[in-house]
């Protein structure tokens, strides 16, 4: 599952772009979208529940480009992230790619990489970066977690796609949960061994209804017991310690501050304590539209409209700024137990 995998990638991006967010504002530009170009995936991730997906009521071709991308073009959009589900597996991603980049925006994709080898030059071609998901260091650990014997298909794709585009921004994500979070130094050096510029880690999200899940979802299989949770968190604060080069260059995302975030996320859901405190502007700062043409403030929150029924510049500027109004951060059930809480600079809005 890509979606899951997002919202650190997207968390760098916001830092970079022009934010003022005031509530109950009404969006002017949009400089980012993050666009579910799929709900099918290829994985069988634990965490995620798109591969029951069959893509029924996913957005035509001919729908994004009339009801979509003038609006973006409209809203100065400068940056369209393709996630999913899998985008590789929408036969018309590459065109819908080209689209984007004929009105000047740059593409970008997150991908859980196991059609890479195949599209490589493609992919080469039409994205400004790859976030690829990678959540086992191990055949074995990488199948358990993600549902398939997939992570040598993953190592061929992502060199393949360095020896076309040596320059290529590559990164990992992973989730890191009760399967893998011992495994958090040797993930990194997995990283760095396929030649990836940079890795990630976010903590699962146990909400039910996100990412395609449905009722019944063993979501709390995820979480690390008490002990456990102390274990992570002396392997963060070695991490700290003898990782300092990884942060240094950044080939860790995470500042050692946001590395600590993640055994508190976990003791805060056994009631060890509080959760970590949120600073989070995403529902005012991103857009998220789902392969259906749901319009949702972020990844977690509800949909405030559809693109079929109501143009997106109207529900920037009417649902989404109502919904904005009635928004605090610090005390919503949603965002108080964020795994990401998003954070941006500034933006235009109005």
């Amino acid at each position: 599952m890509v979606i899951h995998d997002a919202a650190r990638f997207v968390t760098n991006a916001l830092a970079r772009l022009d934010i003022l967010a005031r509530p109950g504002v009404r969006t002017l530009a949009l400089p980012m979208v993050i666009l579910y170009v799929t709900s099918r995936c290829n994985s069988r991730c634990i965490s995620c529940g798109w591969w029951r997906a069959e893509g029924g009521a996913e957005l035509t071709l001919e729908e994004i480009r009339s009801l979509l991308l003038p609006e973006l073009r409209a809203l100065r959009t400068r940056r369209v992230v393709f996630s999913g589900g899998e985008p590789l597996l929408r036969d018309e991603v590459y065109e819908l790619a080209r689209l984007f980049r004929a009105q000047g925006m740059a593409v970008e994709l997150l991908t859980n990489g196991l059609n890479l080898e195949r599209d490589a030059e493609q992919v080469a071609e039409q994205f400004a970066s790859v976030t690829v998901s990678l959540d086992g260091h191990t055949p074995a650990l990488y199948q358990l977690i993600r549902g398939v014997d997939g992570l040598e298909a993953v190592e061929r794709g992502v060199a393949r796609l360095r020896r076309l585009r040596p320059q290529l921004p590559i990164r990992a994500r992973c989730v890191l949960q009760r399967h893998n979070y011992r495994y958090l130094p040797e993930l990194m050096d997995q990283a760095a061994t396929m030649g990836m510029a940079q890795i990630s880690f976010l903590a699962a999200d146990l909400r039910g209804e996100a990412y395609g899940r449905a009722p019944g979802d063993q979501l709390r299989d995820l979480l690390l017991d008490e002990e456990q949770v102390r274990e992570l968190a002396q392997i963060v604060e070695h991490t700290i310690r003898s990782r300092r080069k990884e942060f240094e260059s950044h080939r860790l995302a995470e500042s050692a501050q946001k590395l600590r975030r993640l055994p508190r996320y976990y003791a805060a859901q056994l009631g060890l304590g509080a959760f970590p405190p949120v600073a989070c502007n995403a529902p005012w700062v991103s857009a998220v539209i789902e392969a259906d043409g749901a319009v949702r403030p972020c990844f977690f929150h509800r949909s405030v409209g559809n693109l079929r029924d109501v143009p997106l510049r109207r529900i920037l500027a009417e649902e989404m700024v109502a919904f904005r109004a009635g928004l605090d951060v610090r005390t919503n059930p949603v965002c108080a137990c964020c795994v990401c809480s998003l954070k941006g600079g500034r933006w235009t809005l109005l």
